[in-house]
């Protein structure tokens, strides 16, 4: 994929997807209802959707006894680094 900058979005690249009718059609109404791209409409619910994602699986992990550290010792662990 070649890196372009488009629409003001540094270090983004152009993709093809294949949408279902439904969801083209959804991608096209927002798109002018907003008077946004319709790449923009894609790009944001692709981020609003991985960071669901992203969510989903911490609390998997906090679920599922993976071993994870207190705010406190990630602070101690940061300061340390920076000596």
């Amino acid at each position: 994929m070649k890196e372009t900058v488009s629409n003001g979005i540094t270090n983004a690249v152009k993709m093809s997807i294949t949408l279902n009718t439904y969801l083209k059609e959804e991608v096209d109404n927002i798109s002018q209802e907003l008077k946004k791209s319709k790449s923009g409409i894609i790009a944001d619910a692709l981020e609003y959707y991985l960071d669901y994602i992203d969510l989903c699986l911490a609390e998997k992990r906090l679920n599922d006894g993976s071993k994870f550290i207190s705010a406190e010792e990630m602070e101690r662990l940061v300061d340390g680094m920076a000596d």
